[in-house]
């Protein structure tokens, strides 16, 4: 009786194994601003991590080494509600600072989110950042996931997020992590 057989050259590589590990929490009451800095450079990449109650009308974004040119930035977004779609990307020149999360919303929502960096430490490569953050509003609510890029090869050793026109409220939490391993 014929059949096939799967054979195996070689041996499976050794699983890659990350950990986490928390450098800074921060918890912005009526402020518009929250930075993390001095941050270490001995991580393979970052993760910030994040529960904010902003007022409405805000959209978040994130800065490197407090760089406000609007030619150090690009992005890419996508956004849904569950009923529609949005896509879209802002070249260069755009932008001053990547955008994390829009928020249409009365206060008491909760948008929650996860920041990675890429190679924050490089001094190479430009920085990617990667976003993903959504909230409900009793079944409705938004998703939103980025791709954007610091247009530098310098190490970065600060981050800003921050709101234009409007603060974030009590019950925000932002919390970094350095990611060692992969």
């Amino acid at each position: 009786m014929g059949g096939i057989q799967l054979g195996l050259i070689g041996s499976f590589p050794t699983p890659v194994t990350s950990s986490f590990e928390s450098i800074a929490t921060a918890t912005p009451s009526a402020a518009n601003t929250i930075t993390f800095s001095s941050i270490p450079s001995t991580y393979n990449h970052l993760q910030v991590r994040f529960l904010v109650n902003q007022t409405d009308n805000a959209s978040m974004r994130l800065q490197f080494n407090g760089d406000s040119s609007t030619s150090s930035y690009t992005e890419h977004q996508l956004d849904g509600n569950g009923a529609s779609v949005s896509a879209g990307g802002n070249g260069s020149g755009v932008v001053s600072g990547i955008a994390v999360a829009t928020a249409n919303d009365t206060t008491s929502i909760f948008t929650v989110g996860i920041i990675d960096i890429i190679d924050y430490a490089s001094t190479t490569k430009n920085k990617t950042a990667r976003i993903f953050a959504g909230r409900d509003r009793n079944g409705s609510g938004n998703i939103n996931l980025r791709s954007g890029l610091y247009l530098s090869t310098s190490a970065v050793s600060s981050l800003t997020l921050f709101v234009s026109g409007a603060n974030y409220t009590s019950g925000s939490v932002f919390s970094l992590y350095g990611i060692k391993g992969a």
